[in-house]
C-alpha cells in the first residue's frame, strides 16, 4: 500500500471552496486542508473538519488576502532581498495570530498560496519565525515533484532545493513527494488521467497530492473557478474512488508521515 495525502489547498477563499472541503472530509476523500488565515471560515465548519480528524494547517500568502503584490512582483522582490523583515515579520505572525484565533490551535503544517513560502528570502523568515513559534513541532510542504513536466520543475526551481535543505538542517517534518500541479485547464476526463498518473507515481514514501475544489456556485468568481468546480466533479465521484484503488493507496496524514519517517 502506498502512503497518499491529498490537501485541499485555498480553504478560507470562499463560501464555495469551504464546502467543498467540508463535504469532501465527510466523505473521506482528503485528509487535509490549507487555510488562508486572512479569509473566512465559520465555527461550524471548523468543528465538522475537526470531527473528521482533517489536518488544517496555514496557506501563507502574499498575493491574495495579503495584498502585497502579484505573483512575479512578489518573486522579484524576493529575489532581489527586497523585502524589509519587518514587513515579513508581520505579514507571517499576523497571518499565524489569525490562524490560532479561526482554528483554536496551531497550524499543524505550512504552505504557501502560489509557493511563496519557498521564495528567497521569504523561506528564511518563515523558518525563523515557525522555530520561534513552534520549534520543530509543525511541518513545512515541499514542493519536490513526482511530475516531470515544465511547470513542476520550474515550481521547485524557484526555492524548494534550498528549502528542502534547510528543513532538513531544522529536522522539520516535510513531504518527500509533491503532486497535482496542472495548468487548471482540464476537464473531467483529463483530471482523471491526471491522478491516475499522480498516484501511479506514488511510493512507498509518501506523496502528496494538491488539490482546489469548489462546489458550483454563481455568488463569487475567480480565475480558475471553472477548474476548481471540475475538480469537485472528480474528487467526489466514483471514478476517483476506484482511480484510489486501483493504484493501492492509502490514507494518510501529517502524524503518519512523521510517525512513519516517510522522508521526516
Amino acid at each position: 500500500m502506498k502512503p497518499v495525502m491529498i490537501n485541499v489547498d485555498d480553504l478560507g477563499l470562499s463560501a464555495a471552496v469551504n464546502e467543498a472541503v467540508v463535504r469532501l472530509a465527510q466523505m473521506r476523500r482528503i485528509q487535509a486542508s490549507s487555510f488562508m488565515s486572512l479569509g473566512t471560515i465559520a465555527a461550524d465548519e471548523v468543528a465538522e473538519l475537526k470531527k473528521q480528524h482533517i489536518d488544517i494547517g496555514l496557506h501563507f500568502d502574499l498575493t491574495g488576502f495579503a495584498g502585497l503584490g502579484s505573483l512575479k512582483q512578489v518573486l522579484i522582490k524576493s529575489y532581489l532581498h527586497a523585502w524589509p523583515k519587518t514587513i515579513l515579520q508581520d505579514v507571517i505572525n499576523r497571518q499565524l495570530d489569525a490562524f490560532e484565533e479561526k482554528i483554536g490551535y496551531k497550524p499543524v503544517f505550512i504552505d504557501g498560496h502560489q509557493h511563496v513560502h519557498q521564495f528567497p528570502q521569504i523561506r528564511s523568515v518563515l523558518l525563523e519565525i515557525i522555530l520561534q513559534r513552534y520549534g520543530c513541532d509543525v511541518a513545512v510542504r515541499s514542493t519536490k515533484s513526482t511530475q516531470h513536466d515544465i511547470k513542476a520543475g520550474i515550481i521547485h526551481a524557484l526555492g524548494g532545493y534550498q528549502l528542502d535543505k534547510s528543513l532538513e538542517q531544522a529536522h522539520i517534518t516535510h513531504n518527500c513527494a509533491f503532486a497535482g500541479i496542472y495548468n487548471f485547464d482540464a476537464d473531467v476526463k483529463i483530471l482523471q488521467a491526471k491522478w491516475t498518473e499522480w498516484l501511479g507515481s506514488a511510493s512507498k514514501q509518501g506523496l502528496l497530492i494538491m488539490c482546489h475544489p469548489a462546489v458550483p456556485s454563481v455568488s463569487w468568481n475567480d480565475e480558475i473557478k471553472s477548474a476548481r468546480e471540475y475538480e469537485w466533479q472528480w474528487l467526489q465521484s466514483e471514478a476517483f474512488i476506484q482511480c484510489w484503488q486501483q493504484h493501492h493507496c492509502h490514507a494518510v496524514n501529517w502524524q503518519d508521515l512523521r510517525q512513519g519517517n516517510h522522508c521526516r
